[in-house]
């Protein structure tokens, strides 16, 4: 029989390491198409795994009828999202500085419009993750508290 704060203890480290390996993707996609300049389709697996997994824990979510949502967690999550953009686009700017600077005719198949197509895509499934983790939150809060 295991005690609660040993399953407690158990699922953070769990969800830490699943930060830690998403963080890890993000950094391997960034390398690959910044560093190495390759393409979109040459880093499918790290963009797909970084475009989904938001998806697959707001589906679980859903499913086991829970809501991370809290308003402390809203600022600091819009905060470290405006941080990984202004990284992105910094690391765009030079990207694009350092092909412009090898030669004067910039190529417009590198890996740049892949990160805008990228961002564009997380961001957009941040603010429906967020918007809807909302919605379900009070949604499950009315529920719960009209059961008591």
């Amino acid at each position: 029989m295991r005690d609660e704060r040993i399953e407690q203890a158990k699922n953070k480290i769990q969800g830490e390491m699943a930060i830690i390996i998403l963080f890890g993707i993000a950094i391997s996609f960034s390398i690959k198409t910044l560093v190495f300049k390759m393409n979109l389709k040459e880093c499918l697996t790290e963009y797909l795994i970084l475009i989904l997994a938001p998806l697959y824990q707001l589906t679980r979510m859903h499913m086991l009828k829970i809501s991370g949502y809290n308003e402390r967690g809203n600022r600091q999550s819009v905060k470290k999202l405006f941080i990984a953009i202004a990284i992105f686009l910094g690391a765009s700017a030079v990207s694009m500085f350092n092909l412009t600077k090898e030669s004067t005719v910039y190529v417009w198949q590198s890996s740049v419009p892949f990160l805008c197509v990228f961002l564009v895509l997380f961001v957009v499934i941040f603010l429906i993750t967020n918007k809807f983790n909302q919605y379900r939150g009070h949604k499950y809060e009315k529920e719960f508290d009209d059961d008591k």
